[in-house]
């Protein structure tokens, strides 16, 4: 089941867990003005309370956030890993005419293994290996050709994911800046 649908599913039940405790709570009121015992109505307002915990627990426990798009937990730390991999691949590369860096070039197999290990298309894997061929044996690396094969692995990965393409697209974005981009 993809991400989008099991979010929508738990949105669900934390609605139907919400129009439980307000029909709870406008069942309290006419009971009380009818001296009705408020004690069924409160046992309902407590079971849609239970369903919307539930609800929000599951959320907590089975997403996070990736600008604002939900991704399971798993997708989110793939995700975050192979920006992160990205970036270290990219650190030593910034200047014009430095060799790449023994870090960077272990960056770059661990993106390229991540890609394999992710099961991601062929087109994805073969845009990795060929930026670590960049990364790892080209003297003065092409990083035009390397931040773009990036971009492609990126777009693959978030294609897959199950979210719609408007919002792939906009990860990819967001991934691509995380891995390029640099403080100072």
């Amino acid at each position: 089941m993809s991400a989008s649908t099991e979010t929508m599913l738990i949105k669900v039940v934390f609605a139907i867990g919400v129009l439980v405790v307000l029909s709870g709570l406008i069942g309290l009121m006419v009971a009380r003005t009818k001296r009705q015992p408020l004690r069924p109505t409160m046992s309902v307002i407590l079971c849609g309370a239970g369903l919307a915990v539930i609800a929000l627990l599951l959320n907590n426990l089975l997403f996070r956030s990736y600008d604002d798009v939900q991704l399971k937990k798993n997708q989110y730390y793939e995700v975050t890993s192979l920006t992160a991999n990205m970036k270290a691949s990219l650190a030593s590369s910034r200047t014009a005419n430095q060799p790449v860096s023994t870090q960077s070039k272990k960056a770059s197999k661990n993106v390229t293994y991540l890609v394999k290990n992710l099961k991601q298309s062929k087109s994805a894997r073969e845009a990795a290996q060929m930026a670590q061929h960049q990364l790892v044996t080209v003297k003065h690396p092409d990083l035009k050709l390397v931040r773009r094969n990036y971009r492609i692995v990126l777009q693959h990965y978030f294609e897959d994911t199950g979210i719609t393409a408007k919002q792939a697209n906009r990860l990819t974005a967001h991934a691509y800046r995380q891995a390029t981009s640099y403080s100072k």
